[in-house]
């Protein structure tokens, strides 16, 4: 097939002999010596003027065709159609090669003899929070950042794909070991995980990266790309900024986490979650501090999920938002209904998910829902629950000072494990620590957890904030966390979570409590 750059080389070859088949004599042109005609006979020249002429026939066909490749380029028809062409197999936002594009030259690549290549599936985790903080469009700058970041990471003959959203798929050709794939694999996790200036903020993800390897893993790229996604997830439940290798049993993992994910939603939607509340007493008197609201999900074929299960699957997949709304609502209902029946109540502990603040009308909505049902936004506190580092700190301590300017008190929940440090102390508009309960049940046995707990509260003090201990499960706990000086007990020892209906019994001494 003729292309424009074969018929330039065509005709600078033609161009280039013609130039060496000189009419002089020897010396003239060291480079054609043999083909001088000095001394030589008709014959000679006959064959000079046969071979110059065929030269300029050559040379007048390749000029014609370099003309006709010319006007084809230039055609807008032709244009179009190369268009077409590119935007089928490459990304419109950032030049990358798509989904067709990649299982294309995925499939070649099993093809080959002696095949030794890796699939990398990276999700950039918070960045959805970008695009609705910042906007769409520095969201579509922040992928094409990511976009450059991946091509350099690698070499040119690796394929980078944008596999759609905020997916990348890389494919790493011959990549000389695992040692070396390591070695990629922490390559791409900084240079992705840099921050990047968007709109004059400077942003950043944490990039979860699932690697799967031909062939242990599988020789058909469907396969392939499952098994790297199914070690992508396995990350997410980790941690996240990180990368693992596919394991076997992964993808079952990563199918319940799928139908779990369908139940849960199907659950919100009919009403099957419940709330329970668990009682907080004043270590000092004894008295009801408060409620904290718990979400059950009694599965009717699984039996009861932990929390522990179903709200991580929601901060995972998007469902936390409504699984917050659904939480609250039920709450203001029920201290509607208990104010209805004079049942006193101070106050009802939420917790509130990082991930429920990525949304910037948040608060005015969460806001506008407790004036309608005509609670005081004092009665409802938010328990601050963290199971990853603030993504965007800057963000979410603007919701949080927005929240507090409506009246809603913060406290810090599982303080002293996890994510949250003292510098949350000085920043974060709270006024109550919440001890993890970790601490309080190992005091009896470990002096290390005995410690940390009297540090905790003596830092709380010095710092005038309130403190609550959780995980109270006997007298002696309670009886030495009031010597501390601990505020609020919460705990087995005065009470398990319950429905509001035993909430009520619980809270009248002339009838018995049952759970």
């Amino acid at each position: 097939m003729l292309t424009h750059r074969s018929v330039e080389i065509g005709i600078h070859l033609a161009e280039s002999k013609c130039a060496h088949w000189s009419l002089f004599g020897p010396g003239e042109a060291p480079g054609c010596a043999t083909f001088s005609t000095v001394g030589a006979g008709l014959g000679w020249m006959l064959a000079l003027v046969v071979v110059c002429g065929l030269a300029a026939a050559i040379i007048a066909w390749l000029l014609g065709q370099r003309r006709r490749l010319h006007a084809k380029l230039e055609d807008p028809r032709e244009q179009a159609s190369r268009a077409l062409a590119f935007h089928a197999y490459h990304d419109t936002l950032t030049g990358l090669p798509n989904r067709a594009y990649l299982m294309r030259e995925l499939e070649k690549a099993l093809a080959a003899p002696n095949v030794a290549l890796a699939v990398m599936f990276i999700d950039l985790d918070g960045f959805k929070s970008i695009n609705d903080t910042l906007g769409h469009e520095a969201g579509d700058t922040f992928l094409r950042a990511v976009a450059s970041s991946l091509r350099s990471s690698v070499r040119e003959r690796d394929t980078v794909s944008r596999f759609g959203g905020d997916e990348f798929v890389v494919i790493v050709q011959a990549y000389g070991g695992m040692e070396n794939l390591v070695r990629v694999c922490r390559k791409v996790l900084d240079l992705v995980s840099k921050p990047v200036n968007v709109s004059g903020q400077f942003v950043a993800v944490s990039p979860s990266i699932g690697v799967a390897v031909a062939p242990q893993d599988g020789m058909v790229a469907e396969t392939l790309l499952r098994n790297a996604d199914a070690a992508m997830y396995a990350v997410k439940e980790t941690g996240k900024a990180d990368f693992r290798f596919y394991e076997e049993g992964m993808l079952e993992q990563a199918r319940e986490r799928l139908a779990l994910t369908v139940e849960l939603r199907e659950a919100l939607q009919a009403g099957e979650l419940t709330v329970e509340y668990q009682p907080k007493r004043n270590l000092r008197d004894g008295t009801l501090a408060g409620v904290e609201a718990l979400a059950r999900w009694p599965h009717p074929n699984r039996g009861d999920v932990p929390p522990s299960v179903f709200v991580e699957i929601a901060e995972r997949s998007g469902l936390i938002h409504a699984l917050g709304e659904y939480v609250l609502r039920a709450v203001l209902n029920q201290l509607q209904a208990w104010d209805a029946a004079g049942t006193v109540v101070d106050y009802v502990a939420i917790n509130l998910s990082m991930h429920e603040l990525s949304r910037p009308a948040f608060v005015d909505t969460l806001h506008r829902a407790v004036r309608s049902y005509g609670v005081d936004p004092t009665r409802i506190r938010f328990e601050l629950t963290e199971s990853t580092a603030m993504r965007q700190p800057e963000e979410t301590m603007r919701q949080l000072v927005k929240l507090r300017s409506h009246g809603f008190d913060l406290l810090i929940d599982d303080f002293g494990a996890g994510y949250w440090n003292l510098s949350h102390l000085r920043e974060l508009p709270v006024g109550t620590i919440k001890i993890d309960q970790s601490f309080v049940r190992g005091s009896s046995s470990n002096l290390a957890d005995r410690e940390i707990t009297e540090a905790i509260v003596g830092l709380a003090k010095k710092l005038n904030m309130r403190t609550i201990a959780e995980g109270v499960e006997t007298e002696a706990q309670a009886e030495w966390l009031r010597d501390l000086g601990c505020d609020i007990g919460q705990g087995y020892f005065f009470a398990r979570p319950m429905s509001a209906d035993a909430f009520v019994r619980y809270l009248d001494p002339t009838m018995a409590y049952a759970s």
